[in-house]
C-alpha cells in the first residue's frame, strides 16, 4: 500500500466515525428548561423534552410549600390574543389529549406529561389563532400561578416571547 492509499483509508474511516458519532448525537434525549415561576411559595416548572422529535412532550410540575397541599388541580393554557384578551383551556375539559399525570404521596408535588401534538390538536379544534400563550394552574379560591408569556415558532419549538423593555 502506498502513502496515497493508507492516507485515502484513514479519510474514509474518520467520515464514518464522524458520521455515526453525529447520528448517536442526534438521537439522545434532551430536556430544556423553559421557565420556573415562583407564586406564593408555589414553584410551576416548564419542561420540553426532545423538542425537535415527532414524540415531543411537555412537562408541566407544581410544588407546594411546606405547609401547602396541592390536590389534583387544573391545568390550563391561556391564550392571549391580539388585543390582550385572554381565553383559557382548561385540559380536564378534553380528555382526548393524551396527558399522563403524577401526584406525589404527600401531595407537594403534582406533574403532568402534556404530548405536543395532542396540545396543537386541541387549539386548531378550538380554532383560536395562537399569537401567545402561557400555562397556568388553577390552586382553588381564584388563584393561579401563570407561567411567563410564551409563543411557538415556526418548527413548533417553544420560546418566550420578547417583551420589548430594556433598561
Amino acid at each position: 500500500m502506498t502513502a496515497d492509499q493508507i492516507g485515502i483509508i484513514i479519510l474514509v474511516l474518520l467520515f464514518v466515525v464522524g458520521y455515526a458519532f453525529r447520528s448517536w448525537y442526534k438521537k439522545q434525549a434532551r430536556s430544556y428548561r423553559i421557565s420556573d415561576s415562583v407564586a406564593n411559595g408555589y414553584t410551576l416548572t416548564v419542561l420540553d423534552h426532545n423538542p425537535r422529535a415527532e414524540g415531543a412532550t411537555l412537562e408541566l410540575k407544581c410544588t407546594a410549600p411546606i405547609d401547602g397541599k396541592l390536590n389534583r388541580s387544573g391545568f390550563g393554557i391561556e391564550i392571549i390574543r391580539k388585543k390582550r384578551e385572554l381565553y383559557k383551556i382548561f385540559f380536564a375539559d378534553h380528555p382526548e389529549m393524551r396527558t399522563g399525570l403524577k401526584l406525589a404521596d404527600d401531595n407537594k408535588m403534582i406533574q403532568l406529561l402534556i404530548e405536543k401534538k395532542s396540545l396543537l390538536d386541541i387549539i386548531r379544534k378550538e380554532e383560536i389563532k395562537l399569537n401567545r400563550f402561557r400555562f397556568f394552574i388553577d390552586l382553588g379560591n381564584n388563584s393561579y400561578i401563570k407561567s411567563p408569556e410564551f409563543t411557538f415558532s415556526s418548527r413548533f419549538l417553544i420560546y418566550k416571547v420578547d417583551t420589548g423593555k430594556y433598561n
